[in-house]
């Protein structure tokens, strides 16, 4: 084996090279269907550079193989048996295939005169190829390996020369650029077909709530996108663990009727159970080879490659779209397992949709039925609740006149009470020791209490009565203040409370109901006793802000 480095193309052969690099750049500016490009390609090559067959292997960046995607004759001949055989490599692993991968890792051309005996290539690919010569040069775009370039003999006494190793190269650098470009305007190609395809099931699934038809479409859609030769949607019975096929596309019948009677276990599609437990797309190129596809059944069917997309909503997965190729093995491109993806997705949100809507139409079979009965409730409860208003209405009628007629007569012997009191406090039933003073003047303090209570309740009669009368008139709030001071200081003294009533500057007067006023200030300053601890201050404020504020 021998490695060149890359060198200028010498000139002195029978066509120059810049007269072959322009021929072949012509030639592969004619088109930008990578399949024809590749074509083109391998044949002007070979010729060009005195091979008998030219192949082209890419780089599968995603699993470090090489797939084999052309090859040629430098006549143009075809090579039936040859293409048959190179059809069948499939994606090579770098350990079968040691020539190749080291054409990638040293980035120059190598050059097997005996490739038999190099020890650098399969046996197998020796014989069924015929290879007496071999040159791989390597297909290097923007500092990137994305291929090699393969030339042989396949006679005896044809070794390439050095000429030859430099033109190959300089063929390879144009080649680089001609398949980034194609494959450019390829994925471009792509995602505008997959626009397309998602625009147009889209369409069908906001037109319809026929659930089979939409998923028909979704079925067709999909084959149709990634170019395989059948398609089915299939939903997920989660009790029984098992999918069932609802609709395909170009599915022969003899392929659909045994799973319309036998549906399929996760247990025997470990593919779909992986791509349940991924929720994500998963792809095969070739089944054969596939220990996931080890079920009679599915052996039976003898495709060659498939991919699953499971049909997921509401992190959910309800079902799987699968795509099959029969005979030809078809690696998926990452925009095509979107694309699938993505069509799985519509497919579920359409079955969701469906879902709901025949939800929505059992709901409405009774939902007048249930209407009806709820208004015949409601109209009892209503007439429930006006005879409850009524009674209601009776009873505080004749709670306000009951708490009316108490409060009336429980003030009278209490106002009699107190004028008692007051005779013998001021001493006119005659002189008073200090504890019969001490005695009255709780006696006094309770009545007090109680008549404010009694006043209390009847403010509450004639509010809830709406016979409020509010009577105002002019005085002083720090003078009323004062005097409630006064009223109210035995029942601070039985806690041993100080009240005071701060200075102000001018008398504070106001214009309001002096009785209401004087309530109020009365049960403020009662809750201020009521709560104060033992042995404190407690100091009334009244001052103007705007309007008159009384604080304690």
């Amino acid at each position: 084996m021998s490695v060149l480095p890359f060198a200028s193309p010498v000139l002195g052969h029978e066509r120059t090279t810049p007269a072959v690099l322009l021929e072949i750049a012509q030639a592969v500016s004619s088109t930008l269907d990578l399949k024809e490009l590749l074509k083109i390609i391998a044949q002007r090559a070979a010729a060009a550079c005195g091979a008998d067959v030219c192949s082209i292997f890419l780089c599968d960046a995603s699993d470090e193989r090489v797939v084999p995607v052309m090859s040629q004759a430098a006549s143009g001949e075809r090579l039936d048996e040859l293409w048959e055989q190179f059809t069948q490599l499939g994606s090579q692993k770098g350990e079968q295939i040691l020539a190749i991968i080291a054409t990638i890792e040293r980035r120059a051309p190598i050059v097997l005169d005996h490739p038999a005996s190099s020890g650098l290539l399969p046996t197998r690919w020796i014989e069924a190829f015929r290879l007496k010569a071999l040159l791989s040069v390597p297909l290097i775009r923007q500092d990137r390996v994305i291929g090699v370039l393969v030339l042989h003999q396949m006679e005896e006494g044809k070794p390439f020369t050095d000429i030859q190793v430099r033109l190959a190269s300089a063929i390879a650098s144009q080649v680089a650029l001609a398949i980034d470009n194609a494959r450019l305007f390829q994925a471009t190609q792509e995602r505008l077909r997959a626009c397309e395809t998602l625009l147009a099931v889209s369409r069908s699934v906001g037109s319809t709530l026929d659930l089979k038809e939409t998923l028909l479409r979704v079925a067709k859609e999909a084959a149709l996108a990634a170019e395989a030769d059948s398609s089915g949607t299939y939903l997920f019975d989660s009790e029984q663990g098992v999918i069932r096929p609802f609709g395909g596309y170009n599915l022969p019948e003899w392929v659909s009727e045994p799973f319309q009677r036998i549906p399929l276990s996760l247990q025997a599609l470990p593919l779909a159970q992986e791509g349940f437990e991924r929720r994500a797309p998963v792809h095969s190129n070739d089944v054969p080879a596939d220990p996931r596809y080890a079920h009679p059944a599915i052996r039976r069917l003898g495709f060659r490659s498939c991919l699953f997309a499971p049909m997921i909503v509401k992190d959910r997965v309800i079902g799987g779209l699968f795509l099959v190729w029969w005979e030809k093995s078809h690696t998926c491109t990452p925009e095509q397992i979107r694309l699938m993806d993505g069509l799985a997705r519509q497919a579920a949100l359409a079955i969701d949709n469906a879902s709901a809507y025949h939800e929505i139409e059992k709901l409405n079979i009774s939902l007048e039925d249930k209407i009806a009965k709820r208004t015949r409730d409601l109209s009892e409860m209503n007439q429930a609740l006006e005879a409850s208003h009524r009674r209601l209405q009776e009873l505080d009628r004749a709670k306000s006149h009951f708490l009316l007629n108490v409060s009336h007569e429980l003030r009278t012997p209490l106002t009699a009470i107190k004028g008692s009191v007051d005779n013998m406090l001021d001493e006119i039933t005659g002189p008073l020791s200090e504890p019969q003073q001490r005695y009255l003047q709780r006696v006094k303090s309770n009545v007090d209490q109680l008549v404010r209570l009694i006043n209390d309740l009847l403010d509450l009669a004639r509010i809830e009565e709406g016979r409020v009368r509010i009577t105002p008139t002019f005085f002083s709030v720090t003078g009323l203040a004062g005097e409630l001071l006064e009223t109210l200081r035995p029942m601070a003294t039985e806690k041993d409370l100080r009240l005071q009533l701060a200075d102000t500057e001018a008398p504070l007067i106001v214009y309001a109901d002096r009785d209401k006023v004087s309530q109020i200030l009365m049960n403020l300053i009662g809750n201020a006793i009521k709560f104060t601890p033992h042995s404190k201050q407690i100091t009334v404020t009244a001052r103007q802000v705007g309007t008159v504020e009384c604080q304690c």
